[in-house]
């Protein structure tokens, strides 16, 4: 009896340096390789997404090649979409067209003091108008097609005093140019 129970003593001993074993190789050496194989996989995404924008890039040069004009007329479209000076009385002039033909009451405008964005420069208007939900919608058509580049920022629509159908719209844009002339009048009519 004293030797079985000395056997199954060495048995349970035996299985607990096979589990510690197997612990410490999961610790020592699986993990470890798994943690360096997911870098590996994180650099194959790295590598392969890299190679695809090269490729991309590629094509584009291809295509450039094909058409050496295009980039010219693609960068002619974009300074008539963005110009030089700030031009407020033509973001105006748009706005007042497309809300007109839309079928909106232009009610008020009030421009904020331009900013500088980096290498080019922006002015924000708040507007308010007058109208029924379907002309906001032809409105907001109309501003995309607008030969200057205007930015919805903000939209808030409430019952108008006349009560529904009729709604007040409050919509801030945001006008980009390339140049700080021009705007030194806006600066000193919102300071004064």
């Amino acid at each position: 009896m004293k030797i079985r129970a000395s056997s199954g003593l060495w048995l349970l001993v035996g299985a607990l340096v096979c589990i510690i074993i197997l612990v410490l190789g999961l610790f020592l050496v699986v993990f470890p390789q798994r943690n360096k194989v997911g870098e590996v996989e994180d650099e194959i995404k790295k590598t392969e997404s890299s190679i695809q924008s090269e490729q991309n890039r590629l094509n584009q040069l291809r295509q450039l090649e094909k058409d050496p004009e295009q980039f010219q007329r693609q960068l002619n479209v974009l300074l008539e979409r963005i110009p030089q000076d700030v031009e407020l009385a033509d973001i105006i002039q748009q706005i007042d067209y497309a809300a007109e033909e839309a079928g909106l009451d232009f009610f008020s405008i009030t421009p904020k003091v331009p900013v500088s964005a980096g290498s080019y420069y922006t002015v924000t208007c708040e507007t308010v108008f007058h109208g029924r939900y379907f002309n906001l919608v032809e409105f907001f058509n109309r501003i995309e097609r607008l030969p200057r580049s205007v930015k919805v920022v903000f939209l808030d629509i409430a019952a108008s005093d006349g009560g529904l159908p009729y709604l007040q719209i409050r919509v801030d844009f945001r006008a980009f140019f390339t140049t700080n002339q021009g705007i030194e009048g806006l600066v000193q009519s919102t300071a004064g």
